[in-house]
């Protein structure tokens, strides 16, 4: 199975997961979506991130904190990329919106504190 977006995937198993009232959820790595979940993690989302070895491809152990996320969605896709200025990053009305930035993957304040613009990825509440 060829998977053509990996953090919309990631995004996915979190939510369903916390739909479904589980603490833990294995999703591919790589080293961007590592960097999103230690966001999730400093953020308080995430308890515990492992990279492991599975046939042959890479994988991350997610254990969520509180499984009760109630929004993660992905805001800029491989067809429409999404790109804000540090002036026209827009606070959630609660969670945080993460930002892809050439200082590396951190939160909206982050982004805006350091005038940083930067890819929009997604959003959590």
């Amino acid at each position: 199975m060829v998977m053509t977006d990996p953090i919309s995937d990631m995004f996915t198993r979190l939510r369903n997961a916390s739909l479904a009232g589980r603490k833990e959820v294995v999703v591919g790595h790589s080293k961007f979506a590592e960097e999103i979940a230690k966001v999730f993690k400093k953020e308080g989302y995430l308890s515990e991130i492992a990279k492991f070895k599975e046939k042959g491809s890479s994988r991350q152990f997610l254990s969520l904190k509180d499984p009760k996320i109630s929004h993660l969605r992905r805001l800029s896709t491989p067809g429409k990329r999404w790109y804000v200025s540090s002036d026209k990053i827009e606070n959630p009305a609660t969670g945080i919106r993460i930002i892809s930035t050439s200082k590396g993957v951190m939160t909206h304040g982050e982004a805006r504190k350091r005038k940083l613009g930067g890819e929009l990825v997604g959003e959590v509440w």
